[in-house]
C-alpha cells in the first residue's frame, strides 16, 4: 500500500502516509543475527503499512523494515534528489521544440515562449573549456534570434564561473517539492471546508479550447503548444465557464515522470478568484498524478511572489532549491 489513508506506524515513530515519497531517516532493531542491535536507513520512503516500511537508498538499493522493529523515525528532507536532477526532469515536463546537448549542457529553444524553454540548463561538463563553451551557448541563440540565458541553480559552481564574467542574474525562483500524498489530503481537506461553487473539473490529455484561451490571454504559437503537450505523461484541468465560447474559469497543467509531478499553467479568471477555483483544479490534477505513480510533487514560484511562497506553504510545500537566469553583460 502507497499511502493509504488512516495507515500509519506507530505515533512515537513520527512517519504518516503523507511522508510517503519523502527522504526519511529510520531507526530499527535487527531481529536476529551476530548483528543484533540497531541501525539507521536513510533514503527515500516508497511504502508505509501496517506492517512494513520500504526506504530507497541513494545508491538504488531497497531496504524493507517490518514496522515492529521501528525504533525511531522522521522525515529530513524532501527527497535524494539532487537539484540538478530536479532541473532535468523540469526541463522534461517542459519540452522545448529545438533543442542541442553540448556535453551536459542542455540548450533549448521554444521561439521566445518562456524563459523555462529559452535557456542552458547547465546539467554537469559541458565537454570543453568553460568560456569556448559560453560562447558556443551565445552564438547558438543568436542564431535563433534570442539572447542567450544560462538558468542556474543557486550556489552552483556555474553560478561562481559567471559572476567571474559578470554576467547578470534575474529572475530568482524557488523550487518547492511536497509528497503527493500530504498535497493530495491538505488539499482535498481545504475543499471540504470551502468548495467552489459550480466547479466541475474536467481532466484530459490535451487542452481544450476554453483552456487555451484562458492561458495567457489565448495567445498561443505553435512552438508554445508544443511545450504545453510535449512532455510525454501531460494532464490538463478546466473549469469552463457558463458559455459554452468563453475562456475556462479555471486551468492547470500537470506532467509526470514517475515519480515526480509538475504543476504548471494554474491560471483563474480574476473576476472567480479566491472562491475555490485553483485548489479544486490542483486537487482534480494531484488526483490524476497519483494515478499516474507520482508520489512527489515540484512546482515553481518566483521568489518575489510571497503570496504565492505562502500559499503553497500552507500546502506543504518546502523549498528544494532555487535558481536564477543569467544574461551576458552588455557590450
Amino acid at each position: 500500500m502507497l499511502g493509504v489513508s488512516g495507515v500509519s506506524i506507530k505515533p512515537s515513530d513520527g512517519l504518516s502516509p503523507d511522508d510517503v515519497g519523502a527522504r526519511v531517516s529510520v531507526r530499527h532493531r535487527l531481529l536476529s543475527g551476530p548483528l543484533s542491535g540497531a541501525t539507521d536507513v536513510v533514503g527515500d520512503l516508497e511504502i508505509l503499512d501496517a506492517e512494513q516500511l520500504a526506504i530507497r537508498r541513494s545508491d538504488g538499493s531497497l531496504v524493507v523494515v517490518e514496522a515492529d522493529a521501528v525504533v525511531a523515525s522522521r522525515v529530513v528532507g524532501p527527497s535524494l534528489l539532487s537539484a540538478r536532477e530536479l532541473e532535468e526532469v523540469s526541463g522534461r515536463s517542459w519540452p522545448a521544440p529545438d533543442e542541442e546537448w553540448l556535453g551536459r549542457w542542455w540548450l533549448r529553444s521554444a521561439g521566445g515562449f518562456t524563459a523555462r524553454a529559452c535557456s542552458v540548463r547547465p546539467l554537469g561538463d559541458p565537454g570543453r573549456p568553460f568560456d569556448d563553451a559560453l560562447e558556443y551557448a551565445v552564438g547558438w541563440y543568436a542564431e535563433r534570434g534570442q539572447p542567450a540565458m544560462i538558468r542556474v541553480v543557486s550556489g552552483s559552481n556555474v553560478g561562481g564561473e559567471l559572476d567571474r564574467r559578470g554576467w547578470t542574474s534575474a529572475r530568482e525562483a524557488v523550487v518547492p517539492t511536497v509528497t503527493v500524498a500530504r498535497l493530495r489530503r491538505l488539499l482535498a481537506a481545504r475543499a471540504e471546508a470551502r468548495p467552489a461553487p459550480s466547479a466541475v473539473v474536467k481532466t484530459a490529455t490535451l487542452p481544450p479550447e476554453s483552456w487555451l484561451q484562458r492561458y495567457e490571454g489565448g495567445a498561443i504559437s505553435p512552438a508554445a503548444l508544443q511545450v504545453l503537450t510535449g512532455a510525454p505523461d501531460v494532464g490538463f484541468a478546466t473549469i469552463d465557464a457558463a458559455e459554452p465560447t468563453a475562456p475556462a474559469v479555471a486551468i492547470g497543467r500537470a506532467a509526470v515522470e514517475g515519480p515526480w509531478v509538475g504543476f504548471t499553467a494554474i491560471e483563474v479568471d480574476p473576476l472567480m478568484r479566491r472562491q475555490g477555483h485553483a485548489n479544486a483544479v490542483m486537487l482534480a490534477l494531484t488526483e490524476w498524478a497519483a494515478s499516474q505513480g507520482a508520489r512527489r510533487a515540484w512546482l515553481e514560484v518566483l521568489a518575489a511572489n510571497h503570496s504565492a511562497l505562502a500559499l503553497y506553504a500552507s500546502l506543504g510545500f518546502a523549498e528544494h532549491h532555487r535558481y536564477t537566469y543569467r544574461s551576458p553583460p552588455e557590450a
